[in-house]
C-alpha cells in the first residue's frame, strides 16, 4: 500500500501579507507588490478611453494567488452551466456531478443557507456573510425588492433574484484558498514541499516518450529562453472574462467619506480587536442581484451580474481614468454608487499570447477582444437601463440617490442617456470583474480546441494535468473563485483516483496489496526538478 504522496507547491509569489485579511482594504492590493500587475493590448472595441486603449488585468502573485486579492464573493455559477460543459462531451462535470464537490470544501455558516442538499458544514472553506453591512446595503436591497426581484440563495439551483452575497469569509477575515487549505497543514506534513519566489519555466517532458517528468524553475537569478514543440495545443485560446463599465453613478445623501480619520482609524482598530465594523465588508459590494435582458433566450439563466460599487464622485467626475488607476480608497468609505451592469455569457473570445521579446519574466500578451461581438455591448446596454429602474422606487428615492448626468469626456458627442452615450460609455470605460478563463478548455479528443480532457489530462501528454480555472470550456455565470475551488477538489479526486486507488491509468495493485513498482522508476516524481 501506498503511504504518503509527496506534493511539491511552487508559488512565484511570497506568503499572503496580513494586510489581505481586511476585506475593505481589497481596493489597495490591485496593483500592489502582490499582484502581477498585467495589462491587457491595445483594444479596437474596448478600453478606448484609457491609456493606449489597454485595461488593468490584476491577477494575484501570492500564496493564495487572485482569492487573496479579490472581493471575496462566494457565487458558484447556475446548474445550467455545468450541464452545459457535460453536453460538450466532458463526462462527470454535471451540476449533479460537481455539486459534492463545492459542498466538499465548504463549511457554510450562513443561516439562510440551511438546505442541507446544496450546502455543507465542516470543510476547510469558511464561508458566511460579512459581520457589517451599512446603511446603503439594506436601502439597495429593499430597492431590488421593489422591482420584484425574489429574495433567494443564489447558491442553490436558481439564481435569478437578489441576495446579500456569501462571502469566502471568517468572523471577518478574508479567507483565500492559502489562508483556508494551506495554512493549516503548512509545516505539518512532511509530504508538503512548498518554495515561494520561485517562477515556474516550463514542465520537462520526455519528448519520445510524451511524458512529464518534473518541472523547471526560477530561483537562483539563471534563465532559458528556449521552447520545444512537443505537443500542439490551443493553449491560450478561448479567452473569456466577466466585463462591466465603469461611469454609471449614482450620487448619495447619507454616505461614509466625510468620516473624520479619527474614526477611520478607530474602525481599523475594532477589526483588529474584534473582526468587525466596516473595515469587515466591502461597502454595497455585498449585495447581489442576477437579471435577464430581452436578449437572453433560457427562462432560467441570468445574462447580466448587477452589483453596486463604491466610488467617490469627485474624483471619478475630475479624471475617470486616473480616479480608476489610483482606486486604494477602503470600499467602506464613498460618497456615490456605481452601477455596475456585469455580462455573465460573453460571446467573444481572446487569446494569449507569449512575450517573444521576454518569454520568461514578461508579461504574457493578452489580446481580450473585449466586445469583438457586438451583442456583448447590447447586453450590457440593456442591463444599465434595468438597473436605472433602481432610481424609480421609494427606498432610493427616501435615500435621496440620484443619477449623475456629467457627461463623460470620451462621450461628449453623445446626448446623455441616449443608447448611444451608453454604448460608448461601456466601450471607453471598460474594466473586468477579473474572471479571465478558459485558455485551456477542457473538452474530448475530437475537440480540436480542446486542451485536457474530462479528466484534466492534457491531451497527448502523460503525468500531467491542469487543474484550474482554465479549463471551463464556457465561462460560469457568476464569480469564479467558488468554482475553480470545486474544479481543484474534483481534480485532487481524479488525481488520487489514479495514484492511491489504481483507477482508470493510474497505479496498479498487485494481489498482495502492494503497488506495481513500475510507477515508481522515476523515484519522487513531484521532487524531480531542476533549479535555474
Amino acid at each position: 500500500m501506498i503511504r504518503f504522496t509527496k506534493v511539491l507547491l511552487l508559488e512565484a509569489g511570497e506568503e499572503e501579507p496580513d494586510v489581505t485579511g481586511v476585506p475593505a482594504l481589497s481596493p489597495l492590493l490591485q496593483r500592489s507588490s502582490i499582484d502581477w500587475g498585467y495589462m491587457t493590448q491595445p483594444q479596437a472595441h474596448s478600453c478606448l478611453a484609457r491609456r493606449n486603449q489597454q485595461c488593468a488585468w490584476p491577477r494575484g502573485k501570492v500564496m493564495g494567488g487572485s482569492s487573496s486579492i479579490n472581493y471575496l464573493i462566494y457565487i458558484r455559477g447556475g446548474p445550467e452551466d455545468y450541464d452545459e460543459w457535460e453536453s460538450l462531451g466532458n463526462h462527470g462535470w454535471s451540476y449533479e456531478e460537481v455539486l459534492p464537490y463545492f459542498k466538499k470544501s465548504e463549511n457554510n455558516h450562513d443561516k439562510e443557507a440551511h438546505d442541507k442538499y446544496f450546502h455543507n458544514k465542516g470543510g476547510y472553506l469558511t464561508v458566511e456573510r460579512f459581520p457589517y453591512q451599512d446603511e446603503n446595503v439594506h436601502i439597495g436591497f429593499q430597492a431590488y425588492k421593489e422591482l420584484g426581484l425574489e429574495v433567494i440563495d443564489q447558491n442553490t439551483d436558481r439564481q435569478i433574484g437578489v441576495m446579500v452575497l456569501q462571502h469566502t469569509v471568517k468572523h471577518g477575515v478574508r479567507q483565500s484558498t492559502n489562508r483556508a487549505f494551506i495554512r493549516p497543514i503548512r509545516r505539518k506534513r512532511k509530504n508538503l514541499r512548498i518554495e515561494t519566489g520561485a517562477h515556474v519555466i516550463r514542465v520537462l517532458i520526455d519528448p519520445k516518450k510524451k511524458t512529464a517528468y518534473g518541472v523547471e524553475y526560477y530561483k537562483n537569478n539563471n534563465l532559458e529562453i528556449g521552447i520545444e514543440v512537443i505537443k500542439d495545443l490551443k493553449v491560450g485560446y478561448n479567452l473569456q472574462d466577466h466585463p462591466t463599465p465603469d461611469g454609471v453613478i449614482f450620487a448619495l445623501n447619507k454616505t461614509a467619506t466625510s468620516v473624520s480619520d479619527e474614526q477611520r482609524q478607530q474602525d481599523l482598530y475594532q477589526f483588529k480587536e474584534r473582526h468587525d465594523g466596516p473595515m469587515s465588508a466591502t461597502g454595497t459590494i455585498q449585495l447581489n442581484a442576477f437579471i435577464q435582458t430581452k436578449y437572453e433566450n433560457s427562462h432560467k439563466r441570468p445574462d447580466i451580474q448587477l452589483t453596486l460599487d463604491v466610488a467617490d464622485v469627485h474624483n471619478f467626475l475630475s479624471d475617470p481614468i486616473l480616479a480608476s488607476e489610483t482606486n486604494v480608497l477602503p470600499l467602506a468609505y464613498y460618497d456615490s454608487l456605481v452601477l455596475r451592469p456585469i455580462l455573465l455569457n460573453p460571446e467573444s473570445r481572446g487569446v494569449v499570447r507569449l512575450n517573444q521579446t521576454d518569454p520568461i519574466f514578461g508579461a504574457p500578451l493578452l489580446y481580450a477582444n473585449t466586445f469583438h461581438e457586438r451583442i456583448d455591448l447590447l447586453r450590457i446596454v440593456e442591463g444599465i437601463k434595468q438597473g436605472l429602474n433602481l432610481l424609480r422606487t421609494h427606498a432610493f428615492r427616501k435615500a435621496g440617490a440620484r443619477l449623475v448626468t456629467n457627461q463623460l469626456p470620451a462621450c461628449k458627442d453623445y446626448e446623455f442617456g441616449t443608447d448611444g452615450y451608453w454604448e460608448c460609455l461601456v466601450a471607453s470605460y471598460t474594466t473586468t470583474i477579473f474572471h479571465q478563463t478558459s485558455t485551456c478548455k477542457m473538452g474530448p479528443k475530437h475537440d480540436r480546441e480542446a486542451v485536457v480532457d474530462p479528466e484534466l489530462r492534457v491531451h497527448g501528454i502523460h503525468n500531467l494535468r491542469i487543474i484550474d480555472a482554465s479549463i471551463m470550456p464556457k465561462i460560469v455565470r457568476g464569480n469564479t473563485n467558488a468554482p475553480t475551488i470545486m474544479i481543484g477538489e474534483k481534480g485532487s479526486d481524479l488525481i488520487k483516483k489514479r495514484w492511491l486507488h489504481g483507477g482508470g491509468d493510474g497505479l496498479k495493485e498487485t494481489s498482495s496489496g502492494s503497488v506495481d513498482a513500475d510507477f515508481f522508476k522515476d523515484s519522487n516524481f513531484e521532487f524531480n526538478i531542476r533549479r535555474k
